[in-house]
């Protein structure tokens, strides 16, 4: 049974059950619930999560309204929970949450399943290979699949990821099918693609307490490897890897070489971190999270390339040339550095705000025609408007940025609202919102050549 969790916060309580200590290979600090915990991404001392400390229920919450371009779908690792595992400490918010704000043009969802390997009900747990398949099938039944889609998983959260691109890729279910091709980028985050000495260890000196899913992260197994071997020769797959440097209470959870899934243009790239807090980035600045934003960013452009072109509903046998406003030209800059080189720094917030409030609207129109070709008359007069009277004529004269200012006001913001406000609701953001993801996209630019 799956469950949506609107609020993404479930009921804690505390386990009162003491474990006894682990006397093997280094693991003589850690208990037996802790050093499952190590493996989780989960706080040694937090409280478990549902009942009896056990995740019962898959959820499936959604962050963002839904009508971005493309998914981003966070998978937890073993015995994790869909929003601990993405948060710092006590904090309110998980960093998912960040990307409704940096990133519109994403919808967002955490994926939580039971992975708890401590409860008697472990008999009846699902294989990784089962628990793929109900998974594919819920998403299909949430209409997943329909656009590209992203996967950031966390230890055996990864090797779920990549069970679901293989599960669906051989399954008969079309819809099954279209989850695993609109796989776009999987980010691994601590993934133990070759196996876990830790969970070896756990095997080895508590065979009782170690379910499937546990069994499968033991070095050798030959499921994970034939699984990886056909992940490692998958095409039009973006991954990317991480891996932990620093020890988990004195253990090295998942290595350099287990992190790495020998994709060929991958490289496995060391954080500062432990197998707990590599997932939990601090703040906006943190590695994970500028990389997150980063790979995320250009899988959003690339959204337009990957959708059927738009079909002209206009019987003419012949319509002039379109700009591709997705596609960015030479200027490889970011937003952030073209205001920063045109001294209008203070201006990103406000900037990455309403270009990314464009985009969303931009790409969530793209296979409506009519839609589409007013939106792009729109960004090709404010270019135009834009290069003529602001750029050449005012910002590569050298003129003070009050005048291109002004001018930007009465040659540009004014005429267009004028032309299209009545009609179309153009407004002054509008116009503003155009600019900056003009800006964006690397079309315009504020500071001269």
């Amino acid at each position: 049974m799956f469950l949506l969790c609107p609020t993404g916060k479930h009921s804690c309580i505390r386990s009162s059950a003491e474990s006894k200590r682990i006397e093997c290979d280094g693991l003589l600090s850690l208990s037996k619930r802790q050093t499952i915990l190590a493996i989780s991404g989960q706080e040694v001392d937090e409280t478990d999560h549902i009942q009896g400390g056990v995740m019962t229920e898959f959820s499936f919450e959604c962050l963002s309204d839904g009508g971005g371009s493309f998914d981003v779908i966070f998978i937890h690792g073993l015995g994790g929970d869909p929003r601990a595992t993405w948060t710092v400490g006590s904090a309110i918010e998980c960093w998912p949450d960040w990307l409704q704000t940096d990133l519109t043009q994403a919808n967002v969802y955490l994926l939580g399943y039971p992975t708890d390997i401590i409860s008697t009900w472990l008999a009846g747990e699902m294989s990784l290979y089962e628990r793929a398949k109900a998974v594919l099938d819920h998403l299909a039944a949430r209409g997943l699949g329909k656009r590209p889609m992203a996967i950031i998983a966390h230890s055996l959260g990864g090797l779920l990821g990549k069970q679901l691109i293989r599960a669906g890729h051989d399954a008969p279910d079309e819809d099954w099918k279209a989850i695993a091709t609109s796989c776009k980028l999987i980010m691994f985050l601590g993934t133990p693609h070759s196996g876990s000495s830790v969970a070896s260890a756990i095997g080895f000196v508590a065979p009782k307490l170690s379910s499937k899913m546990t069994k499968l992260l033991q070095n050798d197994n030959e499921h994970l490897d034939e699984l990886n071997e056909w992940y490692r020769n998958r095409d039009g797959v973006k991954t990317v890897v991480y891996y932990e440097k620093l020890p988990t209470r004195g253990i090295q959870i998942v290595s350099q070489k287990s992190a790495d899934p020998g994709v060929a243009g991958t490289i496995a790239v060391p954080v500062d971190a432990d197998h707990l807090t590599i997932c939990k980035p601090a703040n906006r600045d943190a590695t994970i999270y500028l990389s997150t934003k980063r790979h995320l960013e250009k899988l959003s452009r690339q959204c337009a390339a990957l959708l059927p072109p738009p079909q002209s509903d206009d019987a003419s046998p012949y319509q002039f040339a379109q700009d591709d406003y997705i596609a960015p030209t030479s200027d490889r800059r970011t937003l952030q550095q073209k205001l920063i080189d045109a001294g209008k720094e203070h201006e990103y917030p406000l900037a990455n705000d309403a270009q990314n409030k464009f985009a969303q609207n931009y790409m969530r129109f793209g296979l409506h025609t009519s839609a589409r070709r007013l939106n792009d008359i729109l960004l090709a007069e404010v270019k135009q408007r834009f290069e003529t009277h602001v750029y050449h004529a005012k910002i590569c004269h050298g003129e003070p940025e009050n005048v291109s200012t002004a001018a930007l006001q009465s040659e540009v913001i004014d005429p267009i609202v004028n032309k299209y406000g009545a009609e179309y609701g153009a407004t002054p953001l509008t116009v503003m919102q155009a600019i900056y993801f003009l800006a964006e996209q690397c079309h315009i630019r504020w500071d001269a050549a």
